[in-house]
């Protein structure tokens, strides 16, 4: 674990541009300017502030689309009370109350409400007192100072107060810290940390999104046995889920890995079967991420490779929201690529069932829905037969099957699928790095081999729409349906995968030409 370079703090070397001479929106001002008409309309002292990821994201010129008030002497509730009556005179509240809810990090009552098209959410300052045994705070009204510190990081900790039009920086170093690209606690991380171990992957989210060093006070924190315990004890993998969620839909999963990884707390987040007991040896766990690790890292580039050229292996990607959704699953896919043959037992009414564990882990740890898990079981039930396909010679039928098997899927399988190879054959001796000339060399094998699937119109045999039905067979053959007829459309469907311009009349000269061979048996 590399330690933080101070020395680019006391040279004054600048990371990022940061700016405290922020810009508003004109449609953002209009906001402000609605809560300060209620607040001056209600002769309220209040000092309305905006807190968290907006400030950050403003200071380094990004647009956010999430706007969080704080207000100094008055709750949400009651602010939101005033606000709706100002916007929608005569009728009912137009605001409503997420109650405090430890599993989505709301400790506090939290007010939300339509302004102008934006829903904007309203509380009041605070601070927080952790129990030993629970991440659920007892709250109470607090300073500014109070609330900044009780935050996870100290560049999320900082306002801007709109009645005075300025940047906040109560702990004195998030300015600094935002510039510098420094993670650090606005308190002593070991207690921030045991106070919400949740805090943990918040760090690693952020640290890997902007590409920060983290001090070495968290390094050492993170690496407290006590909080690798309380991380598995006090956060639930709802919550976990959510975390990892945002980092592999990021612009570097595969650099939370990497922390992952060093700070051995793949142990912590991934929760394996009972009935599995060789998953159940913690040393053994950590030996394996090395694998995902190292398929994860491969990949990272790949995806890379695919933001810059969109035409990556001569393929087409998804775009937007869906191409960050198949990332995401792709390296959750990634990190359990080492226990993808391993299955576990359990009951079903009085018959005992056995399944793999991967899919376990993706819906009972991860928390992933059903679309997720069924998109890891693809790639990791596809993904030694693949490296085989791509190293034979190519065979249009059977390629044409496993597309049509795959559906959807066969890309990010082909993606996965050469990063595995890629480790296998690179990257299993630990001494060995990723090295650009051999990774292009199978790229570039991969690339031959979607080239050769896309020459034989087979790269979506999946959408290949049957010239004969069900129907259209047998009355063909004269004959009724049955068992039968799953062979007789998988002929039709292999005739056309290998003739994609042939005709109906060629395919009815076909089948009947073997209707005796096909019918036997």
């Amino acid at each position: 674990m590399e330690k933080l370079d101070m020395s680019m703090e006391e040279e004054n070397k600048e990371k990022v541009h940061v700016t405290t001479d922020i810009t508003i929106t004109d449609y953002e001002q209009k906001i402000f300017d609605t809560l300060m008409e209620v607040r001056n309309l209600n002769k309220l002292n209040t000092i309305i502030r905006v807190n968290g990821g907006w400030v950050r994201d403003k200071m380094l010129q990004k647009d956010c689309k999430d706007i969080d008030f704080a207000l100094d002497d008055i709750s949400g509730a009651e602010f939101a009370a005033m606000l709706s009556a100002y916007l929608y005179p005569g009728q009912e509240h137009k605001f409503g109350v997420i109650k405090m809810n430890s599993e989505k990090s709301k400790h506090l009552e939290t007010s939300t409400m339509k302004v102008h098209d934006m829903f904007i959410d309203l509380v009041n300052l605070r601070s927080e007192e952790y129990a030993d045994d629970s991440r659920v705070p007892t709250i109470r009204i607090g300073t500014p100072l109070e609330d900044a510190l009780r935050r996870d990081l100290t560049f999320n900790s900082m306002f801007y107060n709109i009645n005075e039009k300025k940047i906040e920086d109560f702990t004195g170093k998030g300015i600094d810290d935002l510039k510098f690209g420094i993670v650090r606690t606005p308190l002593d991380p070991l207690q921030t940390f045991i106070d919400d171990p949740l805090r943990v992957l918040r760090t690693i989210r952020f640290t890997t999104r902007f590409g920060f060093t983290m001090v070495d006070e968290i390094i050492d924190a993170i690496n407290n046995p006590k909080i690798k315990e309380y991380l598995a004890s006090k956060v639930s993998f709802e919550r976990i889920g959510k975390e990892t969620d945002l980092m592999f839909e990021g612009e570097n999963p595969a650099d939370s890995i990497k922390y992952f990884y060093d700070f051995k707390i793949f142990t912590h987040i991934l929760k394996f079967p009972e009935s599995c007991a060789e998953l159940k040896d913690e040393e053994f766990v950590n030996e394996q991420t090395y694998v995902s690790l190292k398929v994860s890292q491969v990949l990272g580039i790949l995806i890379k490779d695919i933001k810059k050229d969109p035409n990556f292996l001569s393929a087409e990607w998804p775009k937007d929201g869906e191409f960050k959704e198949m990332q995401k699953y792709l390296f959750y896919s990634a990190i359990l690529v080492p226990f993808k043959d391993y299955v576990y037992t359990f009951k079903k009414g009085s018959k005992s069932k056995t399944e793999k564990v991967h899919g376990y882990v993706m819906y009972e740890s991860l928390k992933q829905p059903n679309k997720g898990k069924i998109f890891s079981t693809a790639c990791l039930e596809s993904l030694d037969s693949m490296i085989t396909l791509v190293n034979s010679p190519f065979d249009v039928l059977k390629v044409g099957c496993v597309v049509k098997d795959l559906g959807e899927y066969i890309k990010p399988v082909l993606l996965l699928s050469l990063a595995t190879e890629y480790y296998r054959d690179y990257l299993a001796d630990k001494s060995q790095d990723i090295d650009r000339a051999s990774l292009g060399e199978v790229i570039a094998k991969y690339t031959g081999f979607y080239e050769s699937m896309k020459e034989h119109k087979i790269e979506i045999a999946h959408l290949i729409q049957p010239l004969m039905n069900g129907k259209a067979i047998m009355e063909l053959y004269k004959i009724k349906g049955g068992p039968l007829m799953k062979k007789l459309t998988d002929e039709v469907f292999k005739w056309q995968v290998e003739h994609p311009d042939g005709t109906l009349e060629e395919l009815q000269a076909y089948m009947l030409a073997n209707r005796d061979s096909f019918t036997q048996g």
